[in-house]
């Protein structure tokens, strides 16, 4: 049995180590998803906030480059005359408030550069490039692709204007921006290493991108316009970038009214490297708690080996003491009865003789209770009290209904032979003096928890009623003052439909 004993809480404990382990590593399994869900929740932030900012930057370029370009077709005047001074100072002029490094063009029908403001740059026929082409088809205001410049091979991106004297197509205003304006934006928005910006047109056709690219980039194949804006016109997502491989967060921002997309993007080794790097100091903690949990958990292991022979010597000695109190119960109930037995001997009245064995029935009742269902504390209420009224109600002999409403509220031991005595009295005092003669007669007790630690006794009859203070004040009312005594309690009657005894103790 010892044996089995130390098998069995090794075993016990060997289940605690693994079950703690689990539990243990799920929690920090929990709490690492948890903050990278956060971490990627930031980074999802971070994109979207930039990419909003990109998108306010490239609303401006869009607006200022309309209103230069029209105020250019404005300064040209209705009679187009090349080499004018007074042009080119309204040219300029229609110029300012753009980036400086922002260059403008007129460029005639035939492929001639009538004004730039651009001092190095050559005259280099652009009919063949599509700034140029468009605006000739027709179209009023046009965005380009990314393109390298032909006269420093710089990345840079334009828009273009159509001009036309009285219906004829007569040349194409344009300006163009160096791609490398991203950059400031970039550092100004602080999201680390190996982030991006870009402008994308709604074709998929890259227009501007930094760190900058070599040559034009077609995105029209991309999860972007594949998945993403296709349902939204803003949001995050997270992908390979077409240009370099490079894995990131990516927000974007439409501006639908220039058919344009603004990008952001920031690296996801980068964006999660915070996070990782929290991880491993909070595993450095975490792994030397865990052995230490399981080294105590060995010892615990030990200890219990230890205490299994003692715990089963105090459980042999407990059932020792067990079957003494039992013993002891058992024979207090026997000598009750042996004194009940001493009394019928007696020449007693019979009333007297009743009320002697009753309340010797009544202790009685306590320690069978207390010998039949091992109850060292406290009792089962219900069916200690149904106990103690069946022996009244044989010893009287009564016709009478009795009605039980107890809840299961225990009975201390230090309680119950008081409670016994005072439910002895009281229902004893019903059945001599409240039912006679009375063919409905009716007896309920009631035990009901007020609180927590107060319950309510209720005794009621339907008969005729009594005053206690002036009709009946012999043994019985002693007795029953003196239990309440006992139990701690208060108690009162009402007799405004028969008698009803109330009883208010602290129980637990």
């Amino acid at each position: 049995m010892v044996t089995r004993a130390i098998v069995g809480s090794a075993r016990a404990a060997t289940i605690f180590i693994v079950v703690t382990f689990l539990v243990y590593s799920s929690i920090v399994g929990a709490l690492i998803y948890q903050g990278f869900n956060a971490a990627r929740d930031r980074a999802e932030s971070s994109v979207t906030a930039a990419a909003k900012a990109v998108k306010i930057n490239t609303g401006w370029i869009v607006e200022v480059a309309r209103q230069a370009l029209r105020q250019m077709d404005v300064a040209l005047g209705p009679d187009v005359e090349p080499d004018t001074p007074a042009t080119l100072t309204s040219v300029r002029a229609a110029l300012e408030g753009l980036p400086s490094t922002a260059k403008a063009y007129i460029v005639t029908a035939d492929g001639q550069t009538l004004y730039t403001t651009d001092p190095d740059a050559p005259n280099i026929d652009v009919r063949d490039r599509e700034y140029f082409t468009r605006p000739a088809s027709g179209q009023q205001f046009f965005t380009s692709s990314l393109l390298t410049s032909r006269i420093n091979g710089s990345p840079i991106f334009t828009f273009s204007r159509r001009l036309e004297r009285e219906g004829i197509f007569i040349g194409v205003a344009i300006i163009s921006f160096d791609a490398a304006l991203l950059g400031e934006l970039l550092d100004s928005l602080d999201l680390g290493a190996g982030s991006t910006l870009a402008i994308l047109r709604s074709d998929g056709m890259l227009v501007a991108r930094y760190p900058p690219v070599d040559g034009p980039v077609d995105l029209s194949q991309h999860v972007l316009f594949q998945d993403h804006l296709p349902n939204s016109n803003a949001g995050t997502y997270i992908s390979e970038s077409p240009v370099d491989g490079e894995k990131r967060f990516i927000g974007y921002q439409t501006l639908p009214e220039a058919e344009l997309i603004a990008i952001a993007s920031m690296g996801y080794s980068e964006a999660l490297e915070r996070f990782w790097r929290r991880v491993r100091v909070f595993l450095a903690i975490v792994i030397p708690s865990i052995l230490a949990l399981a080294a105590c958990a060995f010892w615990v292991i030990s200890l219990l080996r230890r205490d299994v022979v003692k715990n089963e010597k105090l459980e042999a000695s407990f059932e020792a003491n067990k079957m003494l109190f039992r013993e002891i119960h058992h024979r207090v109930k026997n000598n009750m009865q042996a004194m009940q037995a001493l009394v019928g001997m007696q020449k007693l009245s019979p009333e007297v003789e009743t009320n002697f064995k009753l309340r010797l029935a009544a202790m009685a009742t306590v320690h069978e209770h207390m010998y039949n269902y091992d109850k060292y504390a406290a009792l089962d209420a219900p069916a200690f009290i149904a106990s103690v009224t069946e022996n009244i109600f044989k010893a009287h002999g009564s016709p009478a209904r009795l009605n039980l409403d107890v809840d299961q509220i225990p009975i201390s031991h230090d309680q119950a032979t008081s409670l016994a005595m005072l439910i002895n009295e009281v229902v004893t005092n019903s059945l001599k003096y409240a039912i006679i003669d009375k063919s409905n007669a009716e007896i309920r007790i009631c035990l009901k928890l007020l609180t927590e630690d107060t319950a309510e006794l209720i005794i009621a009859d339907n008969g005729p009623g009594f005053d206690p203070n002036t009709g009946h004040s012999g043994m019985g009312t002693k007795i029953i003052k003196g239990m309440v005594m006992q139990l701690h309690g208060s108690h009162t009657y009402d007799f405004k439909a028969g008698t009803s005894f109330s009883l208010r103790f602290p129980v637990g």
